[in-house]
């Protein structure tokens, strides 16, 4: 027993020395994935323009930016250039570089007007609503700025290719302007309201802390002070001695000998 346990134990030991002959040489260590990487910049440096990669804004320039190998769109645009929109292919393990020129086609037109409602035609084109942002070719063009109730105003730009214009606009009242008239009803007085329709009733205010009840009251008192003192004055008639006395009184007390 003891010398076949020997034997197996060689055995053992000369397999494992003929399979790290085999593996000798390997580098076993984790392979990293190969990186693609991407730069975009301008030939010519526009201000404003954006850069889109697969429909996902980036920055301009772009320096450098790591994509999965194969095809992707690439777009750039600023209004007043053409826009520009390109398919690229990624190629595994190694940096591209794409470089593009935007090329001018009019002016960026900015029309604002500090009058609500304000609207704007141009070149004799249907009216639209301010603030507008117009990409106009070069050469001249007629803004006619219209609001309700204002004087219109008309005015003529010159644009330029490339360039970027703003056009602000502020209307004065015009002069057959309707006066503004206010319909709304004036407030009610509640007090009023309640006795003018005795189906109401106010529940807010009790009927002793209404003003009106204690006009009423003083008024009644008023008149009764008045009457008392208007009876107490008044002259008394001196009663016929015939009729009291048959005859002429002796004396008599409050009225008058006759």
């Amino acid at each position: 027993m003891g010398l076949s346990r020997l034997l197996a134990l060689l055995f053992i030991v000369a397999g494992i020395a003929a399979h790290a002959q085999v593996f000798e040489g390997l580098d076993l260590t984790p392979k990293k994935k190969p990186k693609t990487r991407v730069a975009v910049t301008l030939t010519a440096p526009v201000p404003g323009a954006k850069l889109f990669i697969d429909g996902e804004l980036a920055e301009l320039p772009l320096v450098e930016k790591v994509l999965k190998p194969g095809e992707h769109t690439l777009k750039v645009e600023r209004p007043g250039y053409r826009t520009i929109e390109e398919t690229i292919t990624a190629i595994a393990s190694k940096k591209t570089d794409f470089s593009f020129t935007l090329v001018a086609i009019g002016a960026a037109v900015t029309i604002e007007s500090s009058n609500a409602g304000a609207t704007c035609a141009i070149d004799g084109a249907e009216p639209e609503a301010l603030p507008l942002t117009k990409v106009l070719a070069e050469g001249k063009h007629v803004l006619v700025v219209a609001a309700d109730g204002f004087t219109s105003e008309t005015r003529t730009i010159d644009a330029t290719l490339g360039t970027d214009l703003t056009a602000s606009f502020t209307l004065v009242v015009a002069e057959d302007r309707p006066a503004q008239v206010n319909l709304e009803p004036p407030e009610r007085d509640s007090d009023l309201e309640l006795e003018l329709d005795p189906g109401k009733k106010d529940k807010s205010t009790p009927l002793y802390a209404r003003w009106y009840v204690w006009a009423g009251v003083g008024a009644v008192v008023v008149g009764a002070v008045v009457t008392a003192v208007a009876v107490t004055q008044a002259p008394k008639p001196t009663p016929d001695p015939g009729i009291v006395c048959g005859g002429p009184c002796d004396a008599t007390l409050g009225w008058p000998v006759r």
